[in-house]
């Protein structure tokens, strides 16, 4: 079972890094730089080397934010290694979508020695960004998103059990 989860989590970071790392190839070499209507469009492709993390902080510590990105993908194969109870397949396509993120922009500063960042939103002043970052946002909502619901599932579950002892007793 775990073997099973774990390359299930492996593939799937596989195939979304790879598909991730296509498309930006594709933008950087085919679309950058071509007008897509007008100047009050949604957003534009723009090229932008980034040596930071998210809003360019931390810039100039690569070395920091390739061995945090280990660091994560580390834990994360940990806990799915060791956790013995069963984890959905939405919650692990999840984490493959974060991982893929992860790691995604971990091999640019490695190889590259920055992120090559080119989504840029017309409609206000915001950084940047790339698809790797979009699929780490995902994943961490997605990852916010399910442990609220477990959560508040779990909290009505007690609550249910409680009125459940409380009309019992009566």
């Amino acid at each position: 079972m775990r073997i099973k989860r774990l390359s299930c989590y492996f593939g799937n970071t596989l195939i979304f890094y790879f598909l991730a790392l296509w498309l930006k190839t594709y933008v950087l070499n085919k679309i950058l730089g071509i007008k897509f209507s007008d100047t009050d469009a949604f957003f534009s492709l723009v090229f932008v080397k980034n040596d930071g993390a998210a809003f360019n902080i931390f810039s100039g510590f690569q070395d920091m934010l390739i061995i945090f990105a280990a660091l994560i993908i580390l834990l994360i194969t940990i806990f799915l290694a060791r956790n013995k109870l069963y984890i959905p397949e939405k919650f692990l396509m999840m984490l493959s979508l974060f991982s893929a993120g992860i790691v995604g922009n971990a091999v640019e500063r490695y190889t590259l020695g920055y992120v090559e960042d080119f989504i840029k939103i017309n409609l206000f002043n915001f950084p940047v960004f790339n698809l790797n970052d979009i699929m780490i946002t995902i994943g961490a909502l997605w990852l916010a998103f399910v442990v609220i619901n477990d959560k508040r599932r779990e909290i009505k579950e007690n609550k249910d059990a409680e009125e459940d002892i409380i009309y019992r007793d009566i």
